[in-house]
């Protein structure tokens, strides 16, 4: 659940095009982290399109972020929302990869531990038991 606190955090947002520019999934699709951050901010509405279904959530942008602006969680909530709607045809996959995994492309075990080793957040939430709780009962009503 985004919390009030990375709400207002979220406002922060300069607009830099870090998070663009770390982003995976837009090299190939047509995310715009920075567009559907900007518009969340702006008018705190859920886009229409289902492009934030295109996020990969591998966290670069957030990591990288210079605000510290959950930009992973936002799209989480977003997600969420959208999820309330039907889910295109063509996302299907990546659906089936969050239903069962709770992330829509899991981690490779190797990373994860590079990530202990280096002493960085688990940012996988499917090893966050609540976000997997909440996930699952997102998918409960959808059926």
């Amino acid at each position: 659940m985004l919390k009030d606190e990375e709400i207002v955090r979220s406002k922060s947002c300069i607009q830099c095009g870090t998070c663009v520019a770390s982003c995976y999934s837009s090299r190939d699709t047509a995310l715009s982290v920075r567009k559907i951050i900007n518009d969340f901010i702006k008018t705190g509405k859920i886009p229409e399109d289902e492009t934030a279904l295109y996020c990969s959530t591998c966290y670069s942008c957030q990591e990288r972020c210079p605000r510290g602006i959950q930009i992973t969680e936002i799209l989480f909530h977003i997600r969420r929302r959208l999820a309330e709607r039907e889910i295109p045809e063509g996302l299907m996959p990546f659906y089936n990869s969050l239903k069962r995994y709770g992330i829509g492309v899991p981690p490779e075990e190797q990373h994860l531990k590079l990530r202990e080793k280096l002493g960085l957040e688990n940012y996988s939430v499917q090893f966050r038991k609540e976000d997997m709780k909440e996930i699952r009962e997102i998918f409960r009503r959808l059926k």
